[in-house]
């Protein structure tokens, strides 16, 4: 690590130190005030799958909380301890939940055991900074109505610490977590404190805590590879990658991979859709001859400001657009629709591919 980074490490671990203890010093009075509603944290979405679906929360005062799914012909099925399970695969319900005289809705959608219609995603990093700019990307991010949500790192500014998570990442994505879980990797800023990573991949569950995982939903694989995306990585990627069954596969890691990373050169000539991305704080999209054909798409859009000049364009990005912004993905049986939509909703950018 060069000492540049050590030393933004170091300064967002000061400045997070700072911001919690402001934080902790409120009375409970005042968070109340801010947040009058039964629910001190969500109701929100974990994971989704074929026939099941899984709600967190915290509910003010230690109220009992029960949770209901309806489908679209009226049948009901309520969670135990959060997870919705015989749910019928690819369906639409809408969930209630209940916490005394409170009550807090959401959708979801249940994954399809096979690939054929259309399956919408969305994904973004580098965002919970508690910003107008954050806000806004969540906001449209709803608008697209997505299945689930796919994060691509540095999720809580400056660092990931358990008093930040609520203002940096649950209220600003509130609504967009009550209908999409969350599936991401982790990045330099999640890491700084131990304690604080730890309270954010365990309060989204996130697969691998947030490193390696092989997610499915559906017919959809996303291979996560967190931090580093280096040679470390390459046997978990091949392992997930010789897995049978996806009609489609993913990889996330937080850092663009540039040209001659082992990772690439893994990828080179698989039935991979693309890379997602986040790290630098605009949006790209690239290709590089160390696996020819492959998208590789930098979304480090989701709300946290670039630093002054650190955001430079890449010597081979295609497409390079600054923040703010969101990567909508439409997946069928035989294309992948790729769309860059800023954060008011105006496409910006089109890729369509025959999917691989």
């Amino acid at each position: 690590m060069g000492s540049r980074r050590i030393a933004v490490l170091a300064a967002a671990a000061v400045a997070a130190a700072v911001t919690a203890v402001l934080i902790a010093s409120q009375g409970d009075g005042d968070r109340a005030a801010a947040r009058p509603d039964a629910f001190a944290r969500g109701p929100y979405l974990v994971n989704v799958g074929t026939d099941t679906a899984r709600l967190r929360w915290i509910a003010r005062d230690g109220r009992a909380v029960t949770a209901t799914a309806t489908a679209p012909d009226g049948t009901t099925v309520t969670a135990a301890d959060g997870t919705f399970r015989g749910l019928r695969a690819d369906t639409a319900y809408r969930w209630t939940a209940r916490a005394g005289d409170g009550t807090a809705t959401g959708t979801f959608t249940t994954a399809p055991e096979a690939l054929t219609g259309t399956l919408t995603f969305v994904t973004f990093g580098d965002y919970g900074a508690d910003t107008d700019g954050e806000r806004a990307v969540a906001a449209t991010a709803v608008a697209q109505r997505p299945r689930f949500l796919v994060t691509t790192g540095d999720n809580s500014y400056l660092a990931a610490v358990p008093d930040l998570l609520d203002p940096n990442i649950f209220r600003p994505l509130r609504a967009l977590m009550a209908n999409a879980p969350n599936i991401g990797v982790v990045g330099d800023h999640d890491i700084v404190f131990p304690e604080g990573r730890a309270a954010l991949v365990g309060a989204l569950e996130w697969p691998g805590g947030g490193d390696r995982f092989d997610w499915r939903y559906g017919p959809l694989q996303f291979i996560g590879l967190g931090l580093h995306g280096d040679a470390g990585d390459v046997p978990f990627l091949e392992r997930a990658l010789a897995r049978t069954g996806p009609a489609a596969r993913f990889v996330v890691v937080h850092p663009p991979l540039k040209t001659g990373n082992p990772v690439l050169r893994a990828l080179a000539g698989r039935r991979v859709a693309a890379v997602l991305s986040g790290h630098l704080h605009a949006y790209e999209r690239r290709e590089s001859p160390t696996a020819a054909g492959l998208p590789l798409f930098t979304v480090g859009t989701g709300g946290a400001a670039a630093s002054e000049g650190n955001t430079p364009r890449s010597p081979d990005a295609a497409v390079f657009i600054p923040p703010y912004g969101l990567l909508r993905v439409d997946v069928s049986a035989r294309r992948v629709v790729f769309r860059y939509l800023d954060a008011g909703g105006t496409e910006r950018d089109r890729l369509e591919r025959a999917l691989p």
